[in-house]
């Protein structure tokens, strides 16, 4: 008889999971109260790049500190009041910029990163859509200091980082840039290209033809609201839609929900969300990017999608509810049609989503704290669609008693996840994290 796993949340990181635990003959029910893919894993940009593993607390962040406490930058802007709330995140995410820990910090994403084409690739033709990737590299464009900007940025912290691990980094000038990328007007001094790697021209869709192919090969996909976990030495249950649903193992991979999950089975968790928004633009004429392009100066980044232009913006730290603020998009998209030859905004709306962020910028991998049972894969901060396939392997390797191909270590859910325990009175308490 098959080990029976259900799996809380169909994002990219909960479908890759499933796909790798079904692979090794699990049988998998993968849960989610929305279609697969239509929360955090349908906005992003679409990147997949090895050099995407740099935290974003990391010590090229302290130079910026003094401009994104004016709260007016594009790149970031927070609500005084939510970060109050979340002091402990604040302060570990703080001591993770630090040198030692940033570099220790980003060695462990780059173990993921450096997979991810590989893994992307081996689902897309399982799946049958490799024609969603287009393997270009990846632009970051600068609007002004010529080709010695370029090479001077890629001095920081996070240049050396990428060239310490065997980057491969080209410094363009701007006549090199617009033989590169034609569709980018001649506004720009310089850039340098990511060589390896590339964009996927519809994230959500690509993510759901995945989730039908895991059905056609035998998977469960419910739609459904989960209100309690409960743990036991004969398996767990969960109660999905008011009714009991028993598996052997529980995998949480909820992403910025994945708080809410915990707390049922009486975990808590340091989690903080960074909220973002994506919206599409129509070209008024002449080529189509082939490349997604980063504007340093412009504080955005831009990729081709089947929907058009995608725009994706900076990081707003507010409640992961909260209604939209859409002042970071209106600040950047005078600079697009600068960069580009916009007709207009396309009418597919704006999209809002939260993405997990653990303190150091990490996800958690593994077996919760005193459990055997109980699992979880989120956290993944900015990566997690491209992540998702690597993480998912992981993570099917640990429950399947094989040896991960990565040293999980990093990744242990202990760092940020604690068990509550009972008082006399049946209430809850536990360790305050962040430390």
């Amino acid at each position: 008889m098959k080990d029976t796993i259900t799996i809380i949340g169909a994002g990219a990181v909960g479908i890759s999971s499933a796909i790798h635990l079904q692979q090794r003959g699990w049988q998998v029910t993968l849960v989610d109260r929305r279609e697969p893919a239509s929360e955090t894993s349908w906005g992003n940009a679409g990147v997949i790049n090895p050099a995407s593993f740099v935290p974003l607390n990391n010590p090229d962040l302290h130079s910026s500190l003094g401009r994104y406490l004016r709260n007016d930058t594009a790149s970031l802007r927070f609500k005084k009041a939510h970060l109050l709330r979340n002091l402990p995140w604040l302060l570990a995410f703080l001591q993770a910029s630090k040198t030692r820990p940033a570099r220790h910090n980003s060695r462990a994403l780059h173990s993921l990163t450096s997979q991810a084409l590989d893994e992307h690739r081996a689902l897309m033709q399982r799946t049958g859509n490799a024609h969603r990737l287009t393997e270009s590299g990846w632009l970051k464009v600068f609007r002004h200091g010529g080709p010695e900007r370029a090479a001077k940025s890629l001095d920081s912290f996070s240049g050396r980082l990428m060239r310490e691990m065997g980057i491969d980094i080209r410094v363009l000038s701007r006549e090199e840039l617009q033989e590169k990328e034609p569709a980018l007007r001649p506004i720009f001094d310089s850039a340098y290209q990511l060589m390896v790697g590339g964009v996927v021209d519809n994230p959500g869709l690509m993510l759901r033809e995945h989730a039908m192919q895991f059905v056609a090969d035998g998977g469960t996909l419910v739609q459904g609201e989960v209100s309690d976990i409960t743990e036991s030495e004969s398996g767990v249950s969960i109660s999905l839609n008011g009714n009991p649903h028993q598996s052997d193992r529980v995998l949480i991979a909820a992403g910025p929900w994945s708080a809410d999950v915990l707390a049922f089975a009486r975990y808590r968790v340091t989690l903080a969300v960074e909220r973002g928004y994506h919206a599409h633009y129509a070209l008024a004429g002449g080529p189509t990017p082939v490349h997604s392009v980063h504007d340093i100066d412009g504080e955005y980044i831009v990729g081709p999608m089947t929907g058009g232009l995608r725009l994706t913006t900076g990081v707003e730290l507010a409640p992961r509810d909260d209604s939209s603020n859409l002042s970071q998009l209106e600040q950047v998209e005078p600079r697009l049609f600068e960069a580009f030859d916009i007709a207009g905004r396309t009418d597919e709306p704006v999209w809002r989503g939260a993405r997990p962020t653990l303190p150091d910028g990490v996800p958690v991998i593994g077996a919760l704290p005193r459990s055997e049972r109980l699992w979880v894969n989120f956290g993944h901060q900015h990566i997690g669609m491209m992540t998702g396939p690597v993480s998912g392997k992981l993570v099917a390797q640990q429950l399947s008693g094989e040896t991960p191909d990565t040293d999980m270590t990093p990744f242990r859910p202990s760092r940020w996840i604690h068990k509550l325990r009972a008082s006399r009175e049946g209430s809850w308490f536990g360790q305050r994290l962040g430390g």
